[in-house]
């Protein structure tokens, strides 16, 4: 079943002091309705599916609790890390977690679903011995394949507003970092500059652009108030800059497990909490299993609700 609320404890974890961002999780309802007619988004992120812990009953769980919101999302967008993992795994194990996943997917809902490649959605690229690059699913050839898109960055528009998901998933030796290649960030130039007059823009990336919360992903990182071009989008100002001469509204993440909010130089950050909390295992941190409901208005403004759910009690 839906939680109706975060307690109040878990709010105060949340560090919902004002620095210049609104880090509440906000105690949310479930049936909430806009106040007004709205497009409604529904961010799933970090799924983790994988046989082991019930990930899959999870998952379903999450998608079965997506029934319950009132009004029903006019689409999903999956934000990455689908699978738990395919970096460093044979074939068989990388096509039994994406069948799973489907399977999942294909069962729990029939909403159209707008998918986000992550860094564990990459085959290949963390294996030992080394998989040759000339294997037909070497890094983002299956995460293609799997997510059924031609390439794994691209626009589309609903209603009032038009969508940006990027991928930002970059190869550096056996690991990744967040950036975006020279032809990706050309094709988001154009892109922009060809709607930024006409329609607000949602932007979708897996790591974030901007967000307080990699700071805390580690409960005892080694140097405080440093973090890794692993867990926050590389040299991301001149990309933030870019959007903002733009009219991009809202960009949304996932990645870290955990949740924040923040506004950077006009525009609205989200990085979201993960479908499968500590994967799957409890709450990461101070927040529990959910996902992100986003109610977009024409005129560019937007509400945004963290929805959470008891996949223990549910499944």
């Amino acid at each position: 079943m839906l939680k109706a609320n975060i307690s109040r404890r878990d709010a105060l974890l949340a560090f919902g002091a004002s620095i210049g961002t609104s880090m509440l999780i906000k105690p949310v309802s479930a049936v909430d309705r806009p106040a007004q007619s709205a497009l409604r988004v529904v961010h799933l992120t970090d799924m983790h599916v994988k046989p082991e812990k019930r990930a899959a009953e999870g998952f379903a769980a999450a998608l079965e609790s997506l029934k319950l919101l009132n009004p029903q999302p006019d689409f999903l967008v999956t934000g990455g890390d689908h699978v738990m993992d395919v970096l460093n795994c044979t074939p068989e194990r990388a096509n039994e977690q994406w069948s799973l996943y489907h399977k999942t997917l294909e069962q729990g809902t029939r909403l159209r679903v707008y998918p986000v490649v992550g860094n564990h959605d990459v085959y290949g690229w963390s294996t030992k011995p080394a998989l040759p690059e000339s294997d037909a699913q070497y890094g983002k050839a299956m995460s293609r394949d799997m997510l059924r898109v031609e390439r794994t960055y691209y626009s589309f528009e609903h209603g009032a507003w038009h969508f940006i998901v990027l991928d930002n998933i970059q190869k550096r030796g056996g690991g990744h970092y967040g950036d975006l290649e020279p032809a990706q960030l050309e094709w988001l130039k154009a892109d922009l500059q060809t709607n930024a007059s006409r329609k607000p823009i949602m932007l979708f990336s897996h790591i974030p652009l901007a967000s307080i919360v990699p700071l805390f992903f580690h409960r005892e990182p080694k140097e405080f108030w440093r973090t890794s071009d692993g867990l926050l989008h590389r040299n991301s100002r001149p990309l933030i800059e870019l959007l903002a001469q733009y009219n991009t509204r809202l960009c949304v993440s996932g990645h870290i497990h955990l949740l924040d909010e923040l506004r950077m130089m006009n525009v609205n950050f989200v990085c979201n909490g993960a479908v499968s909390g500590s994967w799957w295992g409890g709450p990461h941190q101070w927040v529990p299993e959910g996902y992100g409901v986003f109610d977009l208005y024409d005129d560019g403004t937007h509400q945004f609700q963290y929805v959470t759910y008891d996949w223990q009690a549910a499944t």
